[in-house]
């Protein structure tokens, strides 16, 4: 099928399934190791709609915080690609939705709290993977607002994870803005939310965290987080209020923090910024093994999806920033000779991409998020540097062409497919597949409008 045809085809699909992830109120997730039993309320998204228990695919029914804010973007997006008038309002209501059932999370205001006896409810074998009690009484104020993850009824997440994150709000904070920007109207309740979600990412900017793939041992300062709080608060300044002078501090640490994370030497942007190196003792330390490091195992495609989602205007850190089209570059010559399925690929096609060299999570294969954002990163240059415009929009769709290669024919998606095989690994039917494949279409419709 024709490339546009087939993107047309596969945003209508995407939609249907991004659609059943949220508010999936039919569906209920028996962990009977846990004692427990979820029905989604309204308004929670699903990372995955399957229902799977790590045999092997992952559980992957909960609301994550990030996950959902990247469906949130994408239905902000859905609200100005459709014409019918009955599809656009509801739309419009599923958002409405997801900023009521986040607002409850952001106000502290559970809908169902960890019960008393939950390590009791659990099975001998399983209490390994719980948190402690005390763990779970410290959950308030921004420690609750750092949670990456909510059982999609509301309910504290039990079980141990990477903690704390903190680039969620600020995706939040970017989808609201992005869909009042879509001429989303600013109800009480969203206002309340990217209040909530701003004041956070103030408080919290330039902090180390777990970084946007959750690998415990990286608590650390991370591009990807760093760049999605400034991008947040760049964003949100009309909200700034009595906080304006907070708020520009906040920017400069930010962008002074960035700046770290480039290597002149590697001439790279580094996912981790050097001084907390995870196999380093001191900053001295992680700076020399930094530099014996090829460039290729400083990146990760995370610095692109920051990128794409913190849409800063000005040149730093944007994508006319020549630092960012090289870091995509070393990331793009990475992925071609790690990935056997990158050798055999039709002519025409650019590679697939994964997380990072090191990923062996399922493999570490193709993840749809990453090419996508690939895709994404040349469609936006195409509208912002129109005198290249026919450059980028022939390297994006080059992009979207492997992704429809690695696409089955049903139109589903999942998270990542395998490195050698091209088959589904991973969480079947991720919803931000599906949310980032719509947010590309939409990219791609405005680099071709200006043609």
């Amino acid at each position: 099928m024709e490339l546009g045809s087939w993107i047309a085809r596969q945003t209508n699909i995407s939609a249907l399934h991004l659609s059943r992830a949220i508010s999936a109120t039919t569906l209920c997730r028996e962990r009977s190791g846990f004692g427990q039993r979820v029905v989604p309320a309204p308004g929670s998204v699903l990372a995955s709609r399957v229902i799977a228990s790590w045999d092997p695919e992952p559980d992957y029914f909960f609301h994550w915080v990030r996950d959902a804010a990247v469906a949130m973007r994408a239905v902000a997006d859905l609200t100005s690609m459709v014409d019918d008038a009955d599809e656009q309002r509801a739309w419009h209501q599923r958002f409405a939705q997801m900023v009521d059932f986040s607002l409850v999370i952001a106000r502290q205001q559970l809908i169902k709290p960890a019960p008393a006896d939950y390590r009791e409810r659990t099975q001998p074998d399983c209490r390994r993977f719980l948190r402690t009690r005390t763990q779970l009484a410290s959950l308030h104020g921004d420690k609750l607002l750092a949670e990456p993850r909510f059982n999609p009824d509301g309910s504290i997440d039990i079980l141990r994870w990477s903690r704390p994150q903190l680039d969620g709000p600020a995706l939040r904070a970017l989808a609201c803005l992005a869909y009042l920007d879509a001429g989303g109207v600013p109800t009480p309740p969203l206002l309340s939310l990217l209040q909530a979600d701003l004041e956070f990412t103030l408080r919290q900017a330039g902090h180390r965290s777990i970084g946007p793939w959750e690998e415990p041992q990286q608590y650390s300062h991370h591009y990807h987080v760093a760049l999605v709080q400034l991008g947040a608060l760049v964003h949100g300044r009309q909200f700034a209020g009595a906080n304006a002078a907070l708020w520009q501090k906040a920017e400069r640490k930010l962008r002074t923090g960035l700046e770290q994370h480039w290597s002149t030497q590697h001439q790279v942007f580094m996912a981790i910024r050097p001084g907390k190196h995870s196999h380093a003792s001191n900053e001295a330390q992680s700076v020399a093994l930094i530099a014996d490091e090829p460039a290729e195992q400083l990146v990760d495609a995370a610095i692109v999806l920051a990128i794409m989602e913190a849409d800063i205007a000005e040149v730093p850190h944007s994508v006319l920033d020549p630092r960012a089209a090289a870091t995509l570059a070393v990331l793009e010559q990475a992925f071609t000779a790690a990935f056997p399925v990158n050798h055999s690929r039709p002519a025409g096609l650019a590679p697939a991409l994964g997380r990072s060299l090191a990923d062996r999570y399922f493999g570490g294969g193709a993840w749809y998020a990453t090419t996508l954002a690939a895709a994404a990163f040349c469609y936006r240059h195409a509208v912002a540097a129109p005198d290249s415009a026919t450059h980028w929009r022939s390297r994006g769709d080059a992009w979207m062409a492997t992704i429809q290669w690695m696409t089955p024919d049903d139109g589903s998606m999942a998270e990542q497919v395998d490195r050698v095989s091209l088959q589904p690994r991973s969480a079947r039917h991720l919803t931000w597949s599906y949310a980032a494949f719509i947010s590309t279409a939409r990219l791609r419709r405005q680099a071709f409008a200006q043609r």
